[in-house]
C-alpha cells in the first residue's frame, strides 16, 4: 500500500472523514494525496481499469441519487452501499484477480468508516470521486478480447 493511502486509512481510522467543525478533512480531496494512491493503483499487476473504477462509483452514485432524491433513505441503502465491499472482495478474489489489492483495501477501509449518510454523502463520496478524477491519467481503459 503506498504511505500516503496508509496514512488516509489512519486518519480515517482515528478520526473519520471531518474535523472538529465537521467539515470534510482536505487530506480526503488534495491532489498530493490521491495521485500517488491512483498511479500505484493504475500500475499495479492488475492495474485497476476505468471500467472497474466506474462500476464501482457508479454504484455509490445510483445510492446517492435515491438517497438525495428522497425516493429512498439512507437506511434502506445502506445495505446496498456495504455490497460494495462484498463487490471489492469478490472482485480481488478471482484467479486472476480483477482489481488491485491497493483498491480492494481503498473500499475495504472506506466502507467501514462510512456509519451514516452524512459519513456516506459528504465524506465517502468526495473522497473516491477525487480518486476517480485524479486517477483518470492513470487508469487505463479496458483492453478489448
Amino acid at each position: 500500500m503506498p504511505p500516503n493511502e496508509e496514512l488516509l486509512s489512519d486518519i480515517l481510522c482515528r478520526s473519520g472523514y471531518f474535523d472538529a467543525a465537521g467539515n470534510l478533512r482536505n487530506e480526503f480531496v488534495a491532489r498530493d494525496r490521491l495521485v500517488p494512491i491512483a498511479q500505484v493503483m493504475g500500475e499495479a499487476k492488475p492495474p485497476l481499469t476505468m471500467h472497474q473504477i466506474r462500476r464501482f462509483f457508479q454504484h455509490c452514485r445510483a445510492i446517492e441519487a435515491k438517497v438525495r432524491a428522497g425516493t429512498s433513505t439512507w437506511a434502506t441503502e445502506e445495505a446496498a452501499f456495504r455490497q460494495l465491499d462484498v463487490a471489492a472482495a469478490d472482485a480481488f478474489g478471482k484467479s486472476p484477480p480483477k482489481i488491485p489489492i491497493d483498491f480492494h483495501d481503498f473500499i475495504k477501509s472506506n466502507v467501514a468508516a462510512v456509519k451514516n449518510e452524512k459519513d456516506f454523502l459528504k465524506g465517502f463520496l468526495p473522497h473516491f470521486e477525487a480518486l476517480v478524477g485524479f486517477g483518470s491519467q492513470f487508469f487505463k481503459e479496458r483492453e478489448r478480447n
